[in-house]
């Protein structure tokens, strides 16, 4: 139980310490923002308005809500014509809750000012009216109301119900304008691809001839080959029997025992060959069947 205690008084302790710290260092930034304000002052009081404004924003890089640094800044912007600054500055000094009653109104009065000479009569008019708010006796703020009460009659601005059918109107033309670019777009596609696909088919076509031609040049190839080989074995078939016949007669003669280099002869023409050998030998052997009858009836006669 004492473990516990002494843990939480711890934890307590060390958030006292650390929201001190940030106290103390709030306090700090404060301090540097005032004193930078200051200095932002007495350099604006010199003639010096470029320093003023390093010391003004060093004020408020210090501490953001300084409304007198923002009020002070814009003042001097909008000495200087820069509106859109001054309206900036003058806008965060009017927001703050630590300036003063009197310090609103002028702020308001300013940036009242810095409208009008945007031209933005209806802010101009109702910005007026907050900074009469603050100091409803201020005859130049009254004044300066009506000013821009006049000049928003003489100006008027569009009505809202125009203004929606002009930015309608703009919606629209930038959505046709972007359909028919999308169109356009669609349009150079499909004339690209039917390009593509012309171009495809030409070479197709000319892949077709090609093979077309090869194919031809194949085929005739083939029938001079063919014819080649009917003429050789034509030519061939017309050779004399007999001096085939003859032909084998001397090979025999010869010598049967030798080995007969091979041949370059087409299986037809080794077929009449063999048949014409096959003939010769059979009339020879006829011959020599006969010569025997012969020689065995003589000698049968000379027995006899």
């Amino acid at each position: 139980m004492k473990n516990i205690l002494y843990i939480s008084l711890s934890l307590l302790s060390l958030s006292v310490f650390a929201q001190t710290k940030a106290e103390k260092e709030a306090q700090k930034a404060m301090a540097n923002s005032k004193k930078y304000t200051y200095e932002g002052n007495t350099a604006l009081k010199s003639d010096k308005p470029t320093q003023a404004e390093v010391e003004y924003r060093k004020a408020i890089a210090e501490d953001k809500n300084n409304a007198t640094a923002q009020y002070n800044l814009g003042t001097m912007y909008y000495q200087q014509k820069s509106y859109d600054e001054a309206f900036l500055r003058l806008k965060n000094a009017s927001a703050s809750d630590k300036i003063s009653e009197d310090e609103k109104h002028r702020a308001f009065h300013n940036l009242g000012n810095a409208f009008m000479k945007k031209k933005e009569y209806e802010k101009a008019v109702l910005t007026y009216k907050e900074a009469l708010r603050h100091n409803p006796k201020d005859e130049e703020t009254r004044y300066n109301l009506a000013v821009a009460k006049e000049m928003l009659k003489q100006n008027p601005p569009p009505p809202q119900d125009n203004k929606n059918d002009k930015d309608k109107n703009n919606q629209q033309n930038q959505n046709n304008q972007q359909n028919q670019q999308n169109q356009n777009n669609q349009q150079n596609q499909q004339n690209q691809n039917n390009q593509q696909n012309q171009q495809n088919q030409n070479n197709q076509n000319q892949n077709n001839k090609n093979n077309q031609n090869n194919q031809d040049n194949k085929d005739n190839k083939d029938q001079g080959d063919n014819k080649q080989d009917k003429n050789k074995d034509k030519g061939n078939d017309q050779k004399d029997p007999n001096q085939n016949n003859q032909q084998d007669k001397d090979q025999n003669g010869q010598g049967q025992g030798r080995q007969q280099r091979p041949s370059s002869l087409s299986p037809q023409q080794m077929e009449r060959i063999l048949e014409a050998m096959n003939n010769e030998e059979r009339k020879t052997q006829e011959k020599i069947n006969a010569q025997k009858v012969k020689g065995q009836r003589a000698k049968s006669e000379k027995d006899w």
